[in-house]
């Protein structure tokens, strides 16, 4: 799914402007006058796929007032929040909510288009992050009760012997175990396996 910037700015010149100016840089933009109008065209926020551009403050419900309410609603994207009437706490407010960036307005370009830039990375970064770790998950979820509790072990540093006499089994059904959940999760090392899994939650 490609990457959108999402705008929410009241002033219709600065939609313009904006669209157009990153439109160089080849990002496709979707301006919205409004929180509301937004929110009306974006049912699925957890599903959006780029940064939000945002003006602070904006009749009806304002820029800050989406931001407090972000993550709560399901969305990883990354808020860019922009003002013409900036301050200390307003800045520290929005950084406190999880804001990627603050910047007042008049936007300098070349600011504007590195901050953007940035924030896309994360973003691609962090659903790459999500999907490896859906996929590690799916792979764990195949693994017998009996696997996960010779994984765990493993990962403890425990050797074939330790397990055996640890979960009452022989040596030999231990490496079968062994064998069976390294080829699961398809890997082929204890240290991939420790690596890969060592840190997820589940496993202890």
């Amino acid at each position: 799914m490609a990457q959108c910037i999402y705008l929410i700015d009241d002033d219709e010149a600065i939609r313009c402007s904006l669209t157009a100016l990153l439109a160089t840089m080849g990002w496709e933009t979707q301006s919205y006058e409004s929180v509301q109008s937004f929110l009306e065209s974006q049912s699925e926020l957890r599903n959006l796929n780029g940064c939000l551009l945002l003006d602070i403050r904006m009749p009806g419900k304002s820029g800050i007032t989406l931001l407090e309410s972000w993550e709560q609603m399901g969305s990883t994207l990354p808020v860019i929040m922009m003002t013409g009437h900036g301050s200390i706490d307003l800045c520290r407010r929005a950084f406190k909510n999880g804001a990627f960036e603050f910047l007042t307005k008049p936007v300098d370009a070349d600011l504007l288009i590195e901050t953007v830039g940035a924030a896309l990375e994360q973003q691609q970064q962090s659903q790459q992050l999500r999907e490896n770790q859906a996929d590690l998950q799916a792979k764990l979820a195949t693994l017998s009760a009996r696997e996960q509790e010779v994984m765990a072990l493993i990962i403890q540093g425990k050797s074939n012997k330790e397990m055996a006499r640890d979960l009452s089994l022989s040596p030999r059904t231990v490496e079968a175990h062994r064998a069976s959940l390294f080829a699961r999760l398809e890997i082929n090392s204890l240290a991939k396996l420790i690596k890969i899994y060592g840190g997820l939650k589940g496993i202890t």
